[in-house]
């Protein structure tokens, strides 16, 4: 083979070296590049978790007493919790990332306005109580001769106008064949179930006859059922009695038993007894029973 055929193979090498390397070195600069982008969005990816995490914190910091904007920002604390998770997922479109923690983050803004708002409104109502505090005192100080109907008046007021009964005892009663009256703590033994009470002094209550109801409640949860034909109206609700009696009643302490007479044998357990007088409920107290 001859020299020129020698120099042409040379120089048809040398030219395919020196385009795979320039073909090499292109393949190089893109791997860079492309690496390069990749830590780019990497590094934008830390930093948007970051931020979500702050943003985060700042909705936890926002206390409102407003019921229906606390659901508001629960569920955009859901939303941005949501948004980490996707940040840390690698595969979630970056751009869609900052668009939705852009979201949150005006959102955040407009609620803290609002809050703000609430609290300057609150503080001037607060301040507005005060002012007519101030003046309410100060008409007071002005009215000091009208003291005496205003403490009559309170005193009306807290004494009210129903009936109160105090200082319970109950016992159950054993009729023996003779007729005497003994007191029981055995359930098989009691026929009667008394309850004697005080009915309070009270100074505005009409005096005159009144109607006192026992109402008794036995340990299955049922109203005893007696002689007395009656109800009491609870919660708008027609109930059945267990006993009644006329009480002579003239604004003073007036001591008072009621007597319940069985009938069917009674149980082992609680007894729950109510007192009503004009449908208002005047006291309640219990009695167990062996």
């Amino acid at each position: 083979m001859s020299n020129k055929v020698y120099i042409g193979i040379i120089a048809v090498l040398a030219a395919l070296c020196i385009y795979l390397g320039f073909q090499i070195k292109n393949a190089n600069e893109k791997i860079v590049y492309i690496d390069r982008e990749k830590n780019t969005i990497m590094d934008e990816r830390d930093v948007l978790a970051v931020e979500l995490e702050q943003m985060k914190m700042g909705y936890d910091t926002l206390q409102t007493d407003n019921a229906e904007m606390a659901a508001k920002i629960a569920e955009q604390q859901e939303d941005i919790a949501n948004l980490i998770r996707k940040a840390k997922n690698k595969d979630y479109d970056i751009s869609k990332l900052k668009a939705e923690a852009e979201t949150l983050r005006n959102i955040m803004k407009g609620y803290i306005k609002q809050i703000d708002s609430l609290q300057q409104a609150n503080d001037r109502l607060f301040a507005e109580k005060e002012a007519e505090s101030m003046r309410a005192n100060s008409a007071e100080n002005r009215s000091k001769e009208l003291e005496s109907d205003l403490s009559v008046t309170k005193e009306m007021v807290n004494k009210g106008s129903i009936l109160s009964t105090g200082e319970f005892v109950n016992s159950g009663i054993n009729v023996r064949s003779s007729g005497k009256e003994v007191e029981t703590d055995r359930a098989n033994k009691t026929k009667m179930i008394k309850s004697c009470f005080t009915v309070r002094k009270n100074a505005i209550v009409k005096a005159g006859n009144k109607k006192l109801y026992l109402r008794i409640i036995g340990p299955d949860g049922n109203v005893l059922k007696g002689k007395e034909s009656g109800s009491v109206t609870i919660d708008g609700k027609a109930e059945n009695i267990s006993a009644a009696r006329d009480v002579d009643y003239q604004n003073q302490d007036t001591d008072v038993c009621v007597y319940y007479t069985a009938q069917n044998e009674l149980k082992k357990g609680s007894y729950k007894i109510y007192v009503y007088e004009s449908n208002s409920l005047i006291g309640q107290t219990d009695l167990n029973l062996k």
